[in-house]
């Protein structure tokens, strides 16, 4: 038996493809409205009708650079005009820069926290009209294992995604009252585009760990499904790490 969800209109970012476009799928199957949102607007236009035509669920695709604020707002009130409103939002739009600390060059460092810290507060704060009214919402922020655990050459990658704990928990209790929970996930190393551009060496590690496989995106959006069903109702300000193990 599905879980229920009283939710119904979902925003994604990063949802041209890999894990947005899975997650998206996934929520379209249960019956959610959702609506991709990527820089690539034909790539989110394009894997909108996908999965519309797969789920028979409405999906949407929508052009958005999360480091551009009147970009981003101008594309949540186009998709919640679509949808008729907005109660789910999954922050996922990231990349990578990845050196040496001593190697990353201000635009390194900037970009990766613009569009991984900053693009992901800017997105809460764009649902905000939404998801401060009485009833029932959902956010789910995707955070990282290396946030938890460290990593070679990822200095602003991993302080970004430390970062987005800290906005489950500030946003966990500043959207309480309104009855919206705010979680997040600390994937592992899961095999997407951006993980096939990690050096050689990274990718032999992503299966290291007790289960022996790396995760999929299936794998995540199996998470993000229960934290946006009403069997995660109760569940607010928590971390759900995805990652077969890797740091018990």
């Amino acid at each position: 038996m599905s879980a229920k969800y009283s939710v119904s209109k979902a925003i994604i970012t990063g949802g041209a493809q890999g894990l947005g476009a899975v997650i998206g799928t996934r929520l379209a199957s249960e019956g959610i409205s959702v609506s991709l949102l990527d820089m690539n607007e034909a790539g989110a236009k394009e894997t909108a009708e996908r999965i519309t035509a797969e789920t028979g669920t409405p999906v949407y695709g929508f052009k958005c650079d999360v480091t551009d604020r009147v970009q981003l707002r101008e594309a949540w009130q186009s998709a919640a005009d679509a949808m008729g409103g907005l109660d789910t939002y999954i922050g996922n739009a990231g990349i990578t820069r990845d050196k040496m600390f001593h190697k990353l060059t201000d635009d390194d460092w900037d970009l990766v926290i613009k569009v991984n810290l900053t693009g992901v507060f800017e997105g809460l704060r764009a649902s905000a009209p939404w998801l401060r009214t009485e009833g029932p919402g959902r956010v789910v922020l995707i955070s990282s294992v290396v946030a938890k655990m460290g990593n070679l050459g990822q200095m602003n990658y991993i302080a970004a995604k430390a970062g987005v704990v800290g906005l489950v928990r500030s946003g966990a209790t500043e959207l309480a009252r309104f009855g919206t929970t705010v979680n997040g996930i600390r994937p592992g190393f899961i095999e997407t585009a951006m993980t096939k551009a990690m050096p050689a060496a990274a990718q032999a590690k992503m299966a290291e760990n007790p289960l022996g496989r790396a995760g999929q995106p299936e794998d995540i959006a199996g998470a993000v499904a229960y934290l946006c069903s009403d069997d995660a109702a109760f569940v607010t300000g928590h971390i759900i790490d995805v990652n077969g193990g890797l740091d018990m």
